[in-house]
Parts: C-alpha cells; sequence; structure tokens
C-alpha cells in the first residue's frame, strides 16, 4: 500500500500526494483514494500524466463508465473520455467549448446520475503574464444541507425537482453562437434524455449524508408545481448553496487530475479565456444509482 499524503483544502477537498495514477493500483492504496472522494467530495492529485488507457483503467476502479450523450465531442477511439476543449479544427470545435459555465452536476438529467467525474488537465490557456486561466469552482451541497434551518429542510423534505437536459442545451447553443458553434440534439439524442425528476434532496448513497440536489443549469422547476411557483424557491436554494464562502476554486496545472462526486458537490467553470487561447481537458466519469 503507497503511503499517500492527504492534505485538506479549504473550505473543503483534499490534495492527495504520492500516488501515480498510470500504475495499476493495489486494492488498498486505491481505498484510500475513493474514501477520501466519499467523504470530501473533491479530490486533487497534481503531475499526473496519464494515457486514455490509464485514464480509462484508473476510473473504472469507481464503477461502470459513462458514455456521455454527444459523442461527438468523444476523443477518437475512445467514446469514455468526453473532450471539454475549446480548441478549433477549421470551423469545428472538437470539444464541449466552456463546458459548465453554469453551476450544475453532471449527468442530473439521466436516470441514473453520475456518481463521479475525473477530468484530466492536458492544455491550461495562460494570460500575457504567464497565469493559468479556466479555474473550475466547487461548492458542497452535503454541508449546504447541514446549514439550512429545520423548518427549511421540511419544506423541501418530499420535493421533486425537474432536470431538463434539452431545454439546457438549447439555452447553451443560444449563449456559444458567436463564437463555439454547437448542433442541436438528434432525435436520438432527445430520446436518451427526456424530462426526468429527481429529490431535492437526495440521500449520498455512500455516505447517507443529505445532499440538497438541484442546480442552476438543469433545475427548472418542482415537479407538481407550476414553473412560475418554483422559481422563489429554487431562488432561494440556489443563493444558500452557492455563499462566497464555501466554495473552493481550483486553479488548473497541466498534469492536475481532478475528480469529485457528483451527489454531495456541484461545480462551475470560471472560464476567462478565449480561442486561440488552448484549454484541453479529459472527462470521464462513472455511472451512479437511481436516486433515493
Amino acid at each position: 500500500m503507497a503511503e499517500l499524503e492527504i492534505r485538506p483544502l479549504q473550505p473543503f477537498g483534499v490534495e492527495i500526494a504520492g500516488v501515480d495514477l498510470s500504475q495499476d493500483l493495489d486494492d488498498a492504496t486505491f481505498a484510500q483514494i475513493e474514501k477520501a472522494l466519499n467523504e470530501n467530495g473533491v479530490v486533487i492529485i497534481r503531475d499526473q500524466d496519464l494515457s486514455p488507457e490509464e485514464q480509462i483503467r484508473f476510473t473504472r476502479r469507481f464503477g461502470e463508465l459513462e458514455v456521455h450523450v454527444r459523442q461527438e465531442y468523444a476523443l477518437p477511439g475512445y467514446p469514455q473520455i468526453h473532450l471539454i476543449s475549446n480548441i478549433k479544427e477549421g470551423d469545428r470545435t472538437i470539444g464541449s467549448a466552456y463546458a459548465g459555465d453554469d453551476w450544475h452536476t453532471d449527468l442530473c438529467f439521466m436516470k441514473n446520475p453520475a456518481r463521479m467525474s475525473l477530468l484530466h488537465g492536458k492544455e491550461v490557456p495562460r494570460d500575457e503574464n504567464g497565469e493559468p486561466l479556466g479555474d473550475t469552482l466547487f461548492v458542497n451541497t452535503a454541508d449546504a444541507y447541514d446549514r439550512l434551518t429545520e423548518e427549511q429542510k421540511q419544506q423541501i423534505a418530499s420535493l421533486r425537482g425537474v432536470q431538463q437536459y434539452f431545454r439546457a442545451q438549447e439555452r447553451k447553443r443560444a449563449q456559444r453562437e458567436h463564437d463555439h458553434k454547437r448542433a442541436p440534439l438528434t432525435e436520438e439524442q432527445k430520446a436518451a434524455t427526456p424530462d426526468i425528476t429527481h429529490p431535492v434532496v437526495r440521500l449520498h448513497p455512500y455516505t447517507g449524508r443529505k445532499c440538497i440536489y438541484v442546480n442552476q443549469t438543469y433545475t427548472f422547476g418542482i415537479d407538481g408545481w407550476e414553473e412560475e411557483e418554483a422559481q422563489p424557491l429554487l431562488k432561494q436554494l440556489f443563493e444558500h448553496i452557492l455563499q462566497p464562502e464555501c466554495i473552493y476554486r481550483h486553479r488548473w496545472r497541466v498534469g492536475d487530475v481532478v475528480m469529485w462526486d457528483n451527489c454531495s458537490t456541484q461545480h462551475k467553470a470560471a472560464g476567462g479565456y478565449r480561442w486561440p487561447q488552448r484549454r484541453l481537458m479529459h472527462r470521464t466519469a462513472v455511472n451512479g444509482t437511481e436516486t433515493e
């Protein structure tokens, strides 16, 4: 078993040193990493150089790999690796450009939302002074639930949020039309991502903690409520979750591996760069369980 150095981040998450993820880790070493992810929500491991095969092998240790519905942004030959990138080949952007530019949790629009996601930094844009751009922000939704009053917890205990992938994609398409055009969803992609509901209060499948499970990108309403009626409550929950002092901001370096739990965290891309400043990330994700 490797001797890992696990250092807490502020206000939450951990950074782990002393491990090479390109190697086939023994069970005890992997168990330390998995435990850190489940309990802390975000895990940072720097200075990694993973081939696609190595990234897939490591991510698969957490469970069945997700194959994203937008296969036009997959790494060629690797349907499990979703490219987060603004790099253009002619008029075509090779990956999902400026992905996640509002708060969200990955695959909350699926029946079985992603358990975890892993992003591996391949190219990081920089400004004229050499400072990295394109930070990623994280917030802990289990901690946010704990900060609710008892009255607020009772108010949302039995509610279900309405997640709408198609609607979110159409909004993103309009926002990106000026620089990174995105094709509309095909009929097959629409059929694979119908509107769906999940509990507003989701029970974490590994820790048992309660988490607030609504987000600004994909949650458009409350099941059984008129949409206008639901907006004040959703706005209140979003503002409660996103207290500035509760946000961890990750500044990327090439070689970073960032993992996050998709039940107990939300994340957002900070942006701040434009083509031809290049950003390339390889993302893998693991299918999770049905919500409860």
